[in-house]
């Protein structure tokens, strides 16, 4: 048993997992055991091929407000710049925010879509898995914030590294220099939301847009998915070399011959994932 049970929730259903941070009554801060064992999670997920989807959301009134104090305290652990540095385990002096900032990179290397359903405080460390993420879907309660500024630390968990491709850079500089919440009207205008659902339907949309992913081409998806991300960081060249060994193994899915065949007999295609 680990300390971390019971703190989150999974379910599977028609090729979507839904996972649900269950630590309201903390506004689902994340904590050490936390987020160790989501990374296995998801890790898992990668590799069962009846999990198409993602969806990620929190129980109660919020999404993530970030790294729980007890971790920046450093009562919960050894924290570097902050406890005695005879006490932090030789994982920790190479990487400070050890699985905090983990996951972030896990939610990207899931190589599955994942998909927000954003309410209540979306901040510190909550605001890095929520970047991370595909698409972000949001009810009006929705206050993004890069909170550790207030606590005297740089942003972490990816921030600094999603927010300018998601939104404007002015808008990435305000929020990591200023720490101003961000409401979901505010969100969605400068691109750090991609829709604003009724209040409470920010989860049923999300999952209704992970099942119509679910049923479409997966392979091609995930391939497409890996495709956008590599194209962060290479040149136009590597692009086109990548693209063309990913069409390659696209087509020879069944996916893709059944594709090939309703577009000659003019009907609906029907995906199996493979």
């Amino acid at each position: 048993m680990s300390s971390a049970d019971n703190e989150y929730q999974c379910s599977i259903d028609q090729g979507v997992a839904v996972i649900t941070l269950n630590r309201p009554k903390r506004l689902n801060a994340m904590t050490w055991d936390l987020a160790t064992e989501l990374i296995e999670v998801l890790r898992g997920f990668r590799h069962r091929d009846e999990v198409r989807t993602i969806v990620l959301t929190g129980a109660g009134r919020a999404f993530c407000s970030g790294a729980d104090a007890a971790f920046f305290s450093g009562s919960e652990r050894p924290l570097p710049g902050l406890s005695d540095t005879g006490d932090i385990p030789r994982y920790q002096r190479k990487t400070p925010a050890g699985p905090f900032a983990e996951l972030t990179r896990t939610i990207v290397d899931v190589e599955k879509p994942v998909i927000a359903a954003l309410h209540g405080p979306v901040m510190g460390a909550g605001l890095g898995y929520a970047l991370a993420c595909d698409r972000r879907f949001s009810d009006p309660t929705t206050q993004m914030c890069a909170a550790m500024i207030k606590l005297g630390f740089s942003p972490d968990c990816g921030i600094s590294y999603f927010l300018p491709r998601i939104t404007t850079l002015p808008m990435a500089l305000r929020m990591v220099e200023t720490a101003d919440v961000i409401g979901a009207e505010e969100a969605l205008r400068f691109g750090l939301v991609d829709e604003l659902t009724e209040e409470g339907q920010d989860v049923a949309a999300a999952i209704t847009y992970a099942r119509d992913l679910a049923k479409g081409p997966s392979v091609a998806v995930d391939l497409g998915r890996r495709g956008v991300h590599k194209g962060l960081h290479s040149n136009l060249d590597e692009m086109n070399d990548y693209e063309q060994v990913a069409c390659t193994m696209a087509a020879a899915t069944h996916d893709a011959s059944e594709g090939m065949a309703a577009l000659q007999k003019k009907r609906k295609p029907k995906f199996r994932g493979y």
